[in-house]
């Protein structure tokens, strides 16, 4: 990222966290890597890397304000008290212990409670499939696209809409998976359900990594068309609430699906 990135990434962090204190220049080493359009997300990369630098103000606030957001991708895969605390429990250790805590790979391509709500569920399906495991129940029939429908846009305006029409869009983005084609599918699973990288996917299929980013980009295009073709012929809805609903589904997959991607094929 360029200075002028950087600046702005700075100042939009010290305002949204005035009582949070990060030296610059550890701010500014943490984003270098990133993509100009990071900065878009300044105020949300500024806390990340003031908790990894181990702020406890910071920390504080992360867990007051921003880690709740996974606790409905969680919900949306089993809403037991219990599960959904443990599952919490366990994306916070992951997200700040060991040598390379999770929260590190946040790189501002969307809104860190969004991206908490991917590391969420995929925390809660891997939990699941675990104690599926261990009471020897097959897994095959999990609904993890319903976590993919729960995950916040973090667009009030959106998530207001996604609830009015929520059996129908649930529904409808369940169907679009189901209809891809099964390689697209299952790489899609691989990508949001195992946790594999790029790289990992590629190996698997013998293929290069820019070959697996080519499979999940499709698989991202063909679920917005589908999805807002069956939205728009199950729904009776003006061309204006169809306007609406079609910024719904891509927000809602630029949010569910672009952390699944590379930042660079």
């Amino acid at each position: 990222m360029q200075d002028v990135g950087i600046e702005a990434a700075w100042q939009a962090g010290r305002a949204a966290w005035p009582d949070v204190v990060l030296a610059r220049d550890v701010f500014a080493a943490r984003l270098a890597p990133l993509d100009d359009r990071a900065s878009g997300f300044g105020a949300d990369l500024y806390l990340a890397a003031a908790c990894l630098a181990g702020d406890p103000r910071a920390i504080e606030r992360f867990d007051r304000e921003v880690l709740g957001a996974a606790r409905a991708a969680i919900a949306g895969i089993d809403s037991n008290a219990g599960f959904i605390d443990e599952a919490l429990q366990r994306l916070r250790a992951s997200l700040f212990v060991g040598d390379d805590p999770r929260l590190a790979h946040y790189a501002g391509r969307g809104p860190l409670r969004a991206w908490l709500g991917i590391a969420g569920a995929r925390t809660a399906l891997m939990m699941r499939r675990s104690q599926q495991r261990a009471r020897e129940v097959p897994v095959e029939s999990e609904d993890w696209s319903s976590a993919l429908v729960a995950i916040s846009t973090a667009d009030p305006e959106l998530e207001l809409l996604k609830r009015q029409y929520a059996s129908a869009f649930g529904q409808a983005f369940r169907d679009a998976i189901a209809g891809l084609e099964p390689r697209l599918r299952t790489v899609l699973r691989m990508s949001f359900v195992e946790g594999l990288s790029i790289d990992e996917i590629g190996a698997a299929y013998a293929v290069h990594r820019a070959t697996a980013a080519r499979w999940i980009q499709r698989a991202c295009d063909s679920l917005y068309e589908t999805t807002r073709t069956l939205l728009a012929e199950r729904l009776a809805l003006t061309p204006t609430e169809l306007d609406r609903m079609t910024s719904l589904v891509r927000s809602q997959l630029d949010v569910s699906m672009s952390q699944l991607l590379p930042e660079a094929i």
